[in-house]
């Protein structure tokens, strides 16, 4: 277990800008789905994907209810990782000014610490790199903050170029780590882009506009980079995924239908994605669904919702989605 301290009373904290109250719920942009009337595109696009899921079949998982002891309030989760040793770091939205954003609990659920406070508007994405340092995303201030595994602050890069600053979501959504050290973030609510950055921050260059062609983006809302070093974006309003080689170039697509919210990739190269209806609200009819990039081939599915999908180095699968409580998280273990 990697050592850690807990705050007095095992509670988190963090600060909530009054912009954004209204639009601290996961839910509360995708959940307006069934509100917005979508076009005839949309919806024919929505039935191709409910069509392809009854074609897959299921992979064989285990699902485990991590319980969080003590217990402890976590709302409007975002995005979950996880780190060598087994420990899950959850970042999720609360209402509560004096909880932290970020959480960070042992293979059995025992939360080790936590820590964020005041630091985020919209907390979005969370990755842990291969040496181990946390990163966090803001969807409303587009800063990715690198982090120790224990919470001090190492790092925080401003993306910038917002398009609409009084819009809660605005900004940067996931980030990813190449070989050479390097960093790809994709700003997908307002600029539909890719950035690459170096260790230190610095910016090198960017790729990527809003779209609907090869190498566009209506929603890059997950990035992911592969082992043979491909660059992986889940085109989210346009229902894809998309790769590109580290110099951005566009080497293919594949198409699902509905909203794509995630791109995951295991260490062994493994592909999933999180493919949803644009016509219910978020989590409703949501499918994990593993293919082959090579191929084109779709392996199999797993009912589940994944806002932003990560994959553990032991393969286990974390979605980022509450179970049956306020204090328990899902994990899903592929059986071999």
């Amino acid at each position: 277990m990697m050592a850690g301290t807990k705050n007095a009373s095992g509670r988190v904290q963090m600060r909530i800008a009054g912009i954004v109250v209204a639009a601290l719920a996961l839910v509360s942009i995708p959940a307006l789905a069934q509100d917005r009337k979508l076009s005839p595109e949309q919806m024919a696009d929505t039935e191709a994907l409910r069509a392809l899921v009854k074609t897959i079949p299921d992979l064989p998982v285990e699902r485990i209810e991590l319980k969080l002891t003590p217990a402890t309030t976590i709302t409007g989760i975002s995005a979950m990782a996880g780190d060598a040793k087994g420990n899950v770091y959850i970042i999720h939205r609360p209402e509560d000014k004096n909880l932290d954003p970020i959480v960070v609990a042992d293979s059995k659920g025992n939360v080790l610490r936590s820590f964020g406070k005041g630091m985020f508007d919209i907390p979005h994405g969370i990755r842990v790199d291969p040496e181990g340092n946390v990163w966090a995303i803001d969807a409303h201030t587009s800063k990715i903050f690198k982090f120790t595994a224990e919470g001090k602050k190492l790092l925080e890069i401003s993306v910038g170029d917002i398009p609409d600053a009084t819009r809660p979501f605005c900004g940067a959504t996931d980030v990813s780590f190449a070989k050479n050290g390097h960093i790809f973030a994709s700003d997908g609510y307002c600029n539909g882009r890719v950035l690459e950055y170096a260790a230190d921050g610095k910016k090198i260059r960017e790729f990527g506009k809003r779209g609907k062609g090869q190498g566009e983006f209506m929603n890059a809302h997950d990035v992911s980079i592969s082992p043979d070093g491909k660059i992986f974006v889940a085109d989210r309003e346009n229902g894809r995924v998309q790769w590109f080689d580290m110099d951005g170039k566009f080497l293919g697509e594949k198409h699902f239908g509905g909203q794509l919210f995630s791109v995951a990739i295991s260490s062994a190269g493994d592909v999933y994605v999180d493919a949803q209806p644009r016509d219910v609200p978020f989590g409703t009819d949501a499918h994990i669904i593993k293919f082959d990039p090579a191929s084109g081939k779709i392996i199999g599915k797993i009912a589940a919702p994944a806002h932003q999908l990560s994959v553990a180095p032991d393969g286990t699968l974390l979605p980022g989605t509450r179970v049956a409580s306020a204090g328990s998280v899902l994990l899903l273990r592929p059986k071999k």
